[in-house]
């Protein structure tokens, strides 16, 4: 496969991926335009939200990697419905350290990951028969009606963070639904006759769960680790808008690892797969400034927040997590060729303790609206530190003049 159709296979991933990470920066455009005291609650609704995600999100990369077959649909519905379970007896638990109305919104959030499952699930399905244009037509939709539906719930007066869940929530379904109609009528098998036995879906799965965790948990360590600044409260109110601009930013390689695990199977890294990955870091700096200059001429940004998001410094640290996001992607995709899920696994879960871990030993000073960028940009850096150990200490072991 050659640049040229690898970039037309990641394409339609990316269009809808993309379409899906414009739902954050307009919804949260919408929040902080009304209240940054209603940001704040969505922050942490969605943040709790995001936590449990993570557990259904990997279902995409479990199809690709073991190829989709009975057990993994059961398993897929069983995992949906146990982590909405848990999910919603967990926030009971917890509920007297929450408002009523973080509650409320939270327990109504939830009823996604039902419908986020279904979406993923059918999503590798879509990937490994090559009909990834499907993925963007339901994407576009559902952005479509999770917007419109937010703008207009608002119009009736209905709580604004409130009226955003609700908009995000019937988004998700919507598109569930589209593209499960698409893929049965492109005659699309949801399950091939040869199977695994349900214990060699555990690997595959754990790995994907820590990949999928270090990015949508990083969520809610962004929101844990500013609960241990001074001020932390103002800054929290500006990241949902904040994670809306680094989603733009990723959005077209936020699932890199799925399209670099199906290049891969094919074929070895080469001059091809460096070209079209210096591709993907081109294209993350224009969707930024497209955004940036659509939020500016319109005077979307909430009043003040211009100048926090339209500089020099800001720009380079989104163009540094994105960049980071890619290479992180494929040394994920190369190490899950060669069956090295151990490392991954290591190094994630020490990505994600090690800034919370910081933050609750150290005094950490408020830096402002840099402070949440650097947090999640850790997260990244942290994972790439331990994978750059792992090949230090593996070069040394074996070193190049040994012959096998």
């Amino acid at each position: 496969m050659n640049a040229w159709g690898m970039l037309r296979l990641w394409w339609p991933s990316a269009i809808s991926i993309s379409l899906l990470n414009l739902e954050l920066p307009i919804i949260s455009v919408i929040l902080s335009a009304y209240s940054l005291q209603a940001s704040g609650d969505y922050a942490i609704a969605l943040s709790t939200f995001m936590f449990a995600n993570a557990f259904v999100f990997p279902l995409c990369a479990v199809v690709i990697k073991i190829r989709k077959n009975r057990e993994a649909l059961i398993f897929a519905m069983l995992l949906a419905v146990s982590v909405f379970v848990i999910l919603n007896i967990a926030v009971s638990i917890f509920s007297s350290k929450m408002t009523p109305h973080i509650v409320f919104i939270t327990h109504f959030f939830s009823l996604s990951l039902l419908a986020v499952a279904v979406r993923r699930y059918l999503q590798g399905c879509c990937i490994l028969e090559g009909k990834t244009a499907l993925m963007s037509r339901a994407s576009l939709v559902r952005v479509l009606v999770s917007v419109i539906g937010c703008f207009t719930l608002t119009r009736f007066q209905v709580p604004v963070d409130m009226a955003a869940i609700v908009a995000l929530v019937c988004g998700a379904y919507t598109e569930a639904a589209l593209l499960f109609i698409m893929v049965r009528w492109q005659g699309i098998r949801l399950y091939d006759s040869t199977g695994h036995h349900y214990a060699a879906l555990l690997a595959p799965y754990v790995s994907a769960f820590l990949m999928s965790a270090s990015s949508l948990m990083s969520n809610i360590i962004v929101v844990i680790c500013l609960g241990q600044v001074a001020e932390g409260d103002t800054v929290l109110k500006y990241w949902p808008l904040t994670f809306g601009m680094i989603c733009i930013s990723i959005g077209s390689v936020l699932d890199i690892e799925s399209i670099l695990l199906k290049i891969l199977g094919h074929q070895p890294p080469g001059k091809s797969l460096f070209t079209f990955l210096s591709v993907q870091c081109l294209v993350a700096p224009v969707l930024f400034i497209l955004l940036c200059v659509i939020l500016g001429s319109f005077n979307l940004f909430p009043a003040g927040s211009k100048a926090l998001y339209m500089n020099a410094y800001f720009f380079i640290a989104i163009i540094g997590v994105s960049t980071l996001w890619i290479v992180r992607g494929y040394c994920r995709s190369v190490l899950m060729t060669n069956n090295r899920l151990g490392v991954i696994n290591f190094s994630i879960f020490t990505a994600l303790v090690t800034p919370v871990a910081v933050f609750y030993l150290f005094h950490i000073a408020d830096y402002g609206l840099m402070l949440s960028v650097s947090i999640f940009s850790s997260l990244i850096v942290v994972e790439l530190l331990c994978y750059g150990a792992y090949g230090l200490v593996r070069g040394v072991s074996r070193p190049q003049w040994v012959k096998n």
